[in-house]
């Protein structure tokens, strides 16, 4: 069995906005990605005078899961991805990463907690307290419908559903970026419960790439430990120009 997509629908992405952190303020870059991931030059930026290079991965080293660590939650949680781009800040090395599996959010639709056709939906932020009781809610329902074959994980910057999900590719390529703001995306629809009686949870898709930034762990060089907030507000600014910069370079 497999989960099948019950909807398209827009949604209110805020929080989850282009090259920054969400309320954990850890590094998490959005969709401004999705032209830059088939660049596999070197690009050079000067951010105040900082120097930075960005390069793509090569391909044997991208399809090797590599764990992203929150060291910020008492057990190390962690999210594995696949190398994407590499940046270099002041002779830093820092890891673009996609995670592996598929990356899904809860949210809550309309004023009434009711989805129409002129709704949005509104991502539950990951420390939001609604979350402790959405998220064991939507696991049960996985866990139950689909027993092993897919698995509703509580991973660091964005839930992930891990296990065979069918969904047709072509419809993330469907997307008419012009019809959305700087704040909306598309998503899919995988499933929806009612939490209350004036309100509608939905789990679903991202459509737009998921990309995490973290750096290498001096204590074990084959995971990366995701930023700091201080480090996030110093880094994030300098790779949101260095992707600009590739998006630029394959539009010309």
């Amino acid at each position: 069995m497999s989960l099948s997509v019950l909807a398209t629908q827009t949604y209110q992405s805020a929080a989850f906005s282009t090259f920054s952190g969400q309320s954990s303020s850890h590094a998490f870059i959005r969709s401004a990605t999705k032209k830059c991931r088939s660049n596999c030059g070197p690009l050079n930026a000067r951010h105040d005078k900082v120097d930075a290079k960005l390069v793509r991965v090569s391909s044997a080293e991208e399809d090797t899961p590599i764990p992203f660590v929150d060291l910020s939650t008492p057990g190390e949680d962690f999210i594995e991805c696949f190398a994407d781009s590499l940046a270099y800040v002041n002779g830093v090395e820092y890891t673009i990463g996609c995670p592996c599996d598929t990356a899904v959010a809860l949210c809550v639709a309309g004023k009434d907690g009711e989805l129409d056709d002129e709704d949005q939906l509104t991502p539950v932020e990951l420390d939001d307290p609604l979350m402790d009781e959405l998220f064991s809610v939507a696991e049960g329902i996985v866990e139950e419908e689909f027993g092993e074959e897919l698995v509703l994980m509580r991973t660091p910057q964005t839930l992930t559903l891990v296990g065979e999900l069918d969904v047709d590719k072509d419809d993330d390529d469907d997307i008419d970026e012009d019809d959305l703001s700087d704040e909306e995306e598309e998503v899919e629809i995988l499933l929806s419960f009612e939490h209350t009686d004036d309100m509608e949870v939905h789990l679903v898709r991202l459509l737009d790439p998921v990309l995490l930034v973290g750096k290498q762990d001096p204590e074990n060089p084959l995971r990366r430990l995701l930023l700091s907030p201080r480090e996030s507000d110093e880094i994030m600014p300098i790779l949101e120009e260095l992707f600009l910069q590739a998006q630029e370079e394959e539009s010309d």
